[in-house]
């Protein structure tokens, strides 16, 4: 099941770059990823993902993007959050793909 995945993190524009780089998704993007977006708000960043199945988007977050958020948030001085923000996510429907 497609699913649109949202989710607002109190980190600026920077550290989430930093999080991306250190992952390497723009050369090796995780398996299952449709499209994934960050937008600047008033408090942090927001993320908006579309995966194919939420069981994907899970071993992504587990094995790649937590560990390497703690990395660079430590290497930053910044304490994680606990719990991590947890993302809304809802079924996706009519996912068309442009160009």
């Amino acid at each position: 099941m497609t699913v649109l995945l949202t989710m607002d993190l109190p980190v600026s524009r920077d550290i989430l770059e930093a999080v991306s780089s250190r992952m390497g998704v723009h050369d090796d993007p995780p398996d299952g990823l449709v499209v994934h977006v960050m937008t600047e708000t008033a408090d942090g960043v927001r993320v908006v993902d579309v995966w194919d199945s939420v069981d994907q988007f899970t071993r992504f977050r587990d094995t790649r993007l937590l560990p390497a958020m703690g990395q660079v948030m430590e290497s930053s001085g910044i304490a994680m959050p606990d719990p991590a923000p947890e993302p809304e996510i809802t079924e996706a429907h009519d996912l068309v793909v442009g160009h």
